[in-house]
């Protein structure tokens, strides 16, 4: 039985081992040895063993890969972005050969990491780093370390990062530690949630991976809400499935909303979050994740779309934003929030998606004929950040064109889908936020879509700054545009927007 990894796991073979780290007695039928005060915590993913990176460990007296010729390792953890440059959070050794597999990380500035393997036998040694493979801490992470007899081959998340050929015999014997290495250095600090040993080198696709909706946002509480429970519009029998490659997911099938409620008095106020990635991927924790722990904490309620994308095109993510403001408004009582109060948010591509939800929310190719269509779609505000606007050069996005449109669109679809052609008297109040040195979605874009807005009498607020690239988010270190979400939030105060009021219109 697989415990706590994606739901789109395959069986393994009777032989395939986990350990789960839910308690401090034993792990997986063996004994411990503690070293530290490690403690037991409630995740968003069950009980895990919490360390604390200078003192804490688990030592079990037992050698998960003995007598194997090919293995896979996986292990199933969270990083605290604070914790120490080089971590250790598996060490397998069999005593007197010096025989040993390891699975560590190396903290790098910004709160990333780096996976970092190593096999060794017979006085040689392979070790696998690349520091330009960087992953984000704080967020649950499935790391791997297979081989096959010949080749070893290290994956995060399902996805191959390295590889190369050592010659590594049968361990016998050995012991196992969790969190730090078998001489009291490298301690691990953050939280581990299981390991899981199959006794063959399992291919990429057979590999456990974080589960999609919970990648970037760990340590909340949080649900998925499904948008089309009657069944997905024009679902794909052979559509695969989802991914997720450096927290980013891929081939959507199944729109979801997720929600992260207000850790603060809800003010009723809720806000439909759009991530980026050019129709191809969805940037979810970048861009989503970061601003719904923005809101979260103002009282705000916070859902992150995930919307379909260049596998299905227009007008699929159009029809996924406004089923999702159709499903809250329908919802809002048992929600806790004001059917007056949502917004929709969107970023990069994520902004052409909102933008439209601004735009065509009466939109015909907007509904499905389900009766949930009858509820309004129209968003009470639209925050766009760096967004894709127009479909037609010079200033289109060429990326989030084709994977939206296709490769030749027609013109007439090229007009309907450049939004600041789309703008009307009954388009909500707009904010929008851009820079000059964004070198992928020009600036331009913004100033279309605002100027079409002031032609319409629509209240909005335009915010361009000098310094910053594409996709920067939340990041805190570009000087006055990283007061961009400040502003953001006093706009919304201004609408009225952020006050605690009850609930209903």
């Amino acid at each position: 039985m697989t415990i706590g990894f994606a739901a789109t796991a395959v069986e393994t073979s009777a032989e395939t081992v986990v350990w789960r780290a839910d308690n401090l007695k034993q792990i997986g039928g063996h004994q411990i040895s503690i070293v530290g005060a490690p403690r037991v915590v409630e995740t968003d993913i069950g009980a895990a063993v919490e360390l604390n990176g200078r003192s804490d460990g688990l030592f079990i007296e037992a050698n998960p890969i003995a007598n194997l010729k090919r293995f896979t390792i996986e292990v199933l953890f969270q990083p605290d972005p604070d914790g120490p440059e080089e971590q250790r959070f598996l060490h397998i050794e069999e005593p007197n050969t010096g025989r040993r597999a390891l699975i560590e990380l190396r903290m790098l500035p910004g709160g990333r990491w780096s996976l970092d393997t190593f096999l060794r036998a017979n006085e040689k040694g392979l070790t696998l780093l690349e520091r330009g493979n960087a992953h984000q801490a704080g967020r649950w992470h499935s790391a791997a370390l297979a081989y096959d007899g010949k080749t070893m081959t290290h994956y995060v998340n399902g996805v191959r990062e390295l590889s190369g050929e050592i010659a590594f015999p049968p361990m016998q014997t050995g012991r196992a530690s969790l969190g730090v290495r078998q001489n009291h250095v490298s301690w691990f600090k953050g939280r581990i949630h299981s390991v899981r040993i199959t006794p063959e080198a399992l291919p990429s696709e057979r590999l456990q991976r974080p589960p999609a909706d919970r990648a970037a946002m760990p340590g909340v509480q949080w649900r998925v809400i499904p948008l089309w429970p009657e069944g997905v519009p024009g679902a794909k029998a052979d559509g695969g499935d989802e991914r997720i490659e450096d927290e980013r997911v891929y081939n959507v099938q199944v729109p979801t909303l997720t929600y992260l409620p207000p850790t603060a008095t809800p003010n009723g106020t809720a806000v439909i979050l759009c991530p980026g990635g050019g129709y191809v991927r969805l940037a979810v924790g970048n861009e989503a994740g970061g601003v719904a722990e923005r809101l979260r904490p103002l009282g705000v309620a916070a859902f992150i779309l995930k919307y379909r994308l260049a596998e299905y095109g227009h007008p699929a993510p159009l029809q996924d934003v406004l089923r999702a403001v159709r499903m809250l408004r329908s919802r809002a009582t048992e929600l806790a929030i004001r059917p007056d109060r949502i917004g929709v948010m969107g970023a990069s591509a994520g902004g052409h998606v909102a933008a439209a939800a601004a735009t065509l929310f009466d939109a015909p190719e907007g509904r499905t004929g389900a009766a949930l269509d009858a509820v309004s779609a129209r968003p009470d505000f639209v925050a766009l950040l760096y967004p894709v606007i127009t479909m037609a050069p010079p200033f289109v996005h060429a990326g989030s064109r084709r994977n939206l449109l296709g490769k030749s669109p027609a013109p007439a679809l090229v007009e309907r889908l450049s939004l600041e052609t789309q703008v009307g008297t009954g388009t909500p109040p707009v904010f929008l936020v851009h820079t000059a040195e964004d070198r992928s979605v020009p600036l331009e874009n913004s100033i279309l879509f605002y100027q079409a807005l002031r032609r319409a009498g629509v209240p909005a607020e335009l915010h361009v700054y000098e310094k910053g690239p594409h996709g920067f988010g939340t990041r805190t270190d570009l000087g006055t545009t990283s007061g961009w979400f400040d502003r953001w939030i006093e706009w919304m105060k201004a609408g009225g927007w952020m006050e605690i009021a009850a609930r209903g219109p």
